[in-house]
């Protein structure tokens, strides 16, 4: 896999944009700050919290394969109904044996996230941070690596057709937000002549797949398709083999792209795909951060769906995006919109299209700083200060504190009534206040 160029020509520190030098142990350092930054499966890991962002990802880890153990069991168990037909017990063992290979697949894509080189199974007992969707945190644009380089070339060529009249040939250096499974960001490489292409993500798994298939590896992963056409294809192993070998000058990079880790005015094109949308940030923020790391004259270059998952005031239409990014040190150049397929797998009896927005914007002036939102909460970036009492956090001590109380009790002999008369025993209210409250938490649960 052609690397991106050493850090010193572009990189900087996404913290206090200090120089980076190499360590001996591997990766960078900022001359500045002293914060060092490794690398993951031979990708420049440059969050601005390397340490927390690779132990986030580990608990996450943990969740998803923990989840994925209950529901293989899960299947295993309904299929030993004897009023299934064999047709149908034959699709769950198929459904559960793809878990149990995609959830080897991922451990071993994951083993470079160790920094201690265990095994991510198995590391540290220590319970997950409490945060909604992990069990599916580990997964997300999984199957953007199938629609990226299995099945999904109309879809990639339209894609790259809609965008590449935006970038100018020969640019020196682009850098590609958002970059998901990475196609779009190798095409632009591969067909828009840059110098050096970087491409940024924060979300590990398909930078991680994308990286050694494209270093020549064959890798087979597990699909799961939606609505699928027939028995044969409710799962399917897939080989992931690179159609092309990249040209030198394009790396992948673990960044926030609201902090990227480039020095002011390196960058003659920014590329946004599928991001502005999505990103933690309001669009002013957004642009500034993208301002910061233009050369003068620089081009922004977005592509994209409009679905903001925000209050209504910033949930913006295209109108209010436009006139925010030529409010941004801006000069716009062009905009228009293509309906694109997306997700028209051939295996899958339904698909998705979006209406894609582009624009080109022009840096004309230096954007005034804006602060960017941080990732994690002050009292966890700096582990000094004083931890407050949130609502979220009361919540969480009851739903814990009800949780371990229920399960100390639960000693394979125990009925839900008698749960509930120990409980009230000692939490001094009537058993019968207990009853469907016991009867709802293990609805909840898989029953083996």
């Amino acid at each position: 896999m052609p690397a991106a160029p050493a850090p010193v020509e572009v990189f900087c520190c996404p913290r206090c944009e200090g120089a980076l030098s190499s360590i001996s142990s591997g990766g960078w350092g900022c001359t500045t700050c002293r914060t060092n930054y490794p690398t993951v499966g031979n990708i420049p890991c440059f969050v601005d919290d390397p340490t927390l962002w690779r132990t986030l990802w580990l608990r996450r880890f943990d969740d998803y394969s923990s989840n994925v153990e209950l529901r293989v069991n899960a299947l295993r168990a309904e299929a030993e109904n004897p009023q299934l037909l064999p047709r149908t017990r034959m699709r769950l063992l198929r459904i559960a044996e793809g878990f149990v290979h995609q959830v080897e697949a991922v451990a071993s894509l994951f083993e470079s996230m160790d920094a201690d080189g265990g095994d991510p199974l198995s590391a540290m007992a220590i319970p997950s941070r409490p945060e909604g969707g992990s069990q599916t945190a580990v997964l997300e644009c999984y199957e953007n690596v199938f629609r990226d380089w299995v099945w999904g070339q109309e879809e990639n060529a339209l894609t790259l057709d809609f965008l590449k009249p935006l970038i100018p040939a020969g640019a020196g250096r682009i850098g590609v937000y958002g970059a998901g499974a990475g196609r779009l960001a190798v095409d632009v490489h591969q067909h828009c002549g840059p110098g050096t292409t970087f491409a940024l993500d924060v979300n590990p798994l398909p930078f991680l797949i994308a990286n050694r298939m494209l270093s020549g590896e064959t890798l087979t992963l597990p699909e799961f398709p939606v609505d699928p056409n027939s028995d044969n294809e409710v799962v399917i192993a897939r080989d992931l083999v690179r159609p092309f070998v990249p040209r030198d000058g394009f790396g992948f990079v673990f960044a926030d792209a609201l902090r990227p880790p480039f020095r002011p005015g390196s960058l003659d094109v920014v590329v946004t795909s599928w991001f502005i949308d999505i990103a933690r940030a309001d669009i002013r923020q957004t642009a500034a951060a993208i301002n910061r790391v233009l050369r003068p004259g620089g081009l922004w270059v977005n592509i994209g769906p409009l679905r903001f998952q925000t209050n209504l005031a910033r949930a913006y239409s295209i109108e209010e995006v436009l006139e925010l990014v030529g409010m941004s040190a801006f000069e716009l150049l062009s905009s228009d919109k293509q309906r694109i397929p997306y997700f028209d797998s051939p295996a899958s009896g339904s698909r998705r299209s979006d209406m894609v927005f582009r624009f080109v914007a022009r840096k004309a002036a230096e954007a005034p700083a804006t602060e960017v939102p941080d990732t994690a909460p002050p009292w966890v970036t700096n582990p000094m200060l004083p931890i407050p009492i949130t609502q979220s956090m009361i919540a969480l001590g009851r739903t814990s504190m009800f949780t371990s109380s229920v399960l100390g009790m639960i000693d394979g002999t125990r009925s839900i009534v008698e749960v509930a008369q120990a409980l009230a025993a000692a939490w001094g209210v009537e058993p019968s206040r207990l009853h469907d409250e016991l009867r709802a938490f293990f609805a909840r649960l898989p029953a083996s």
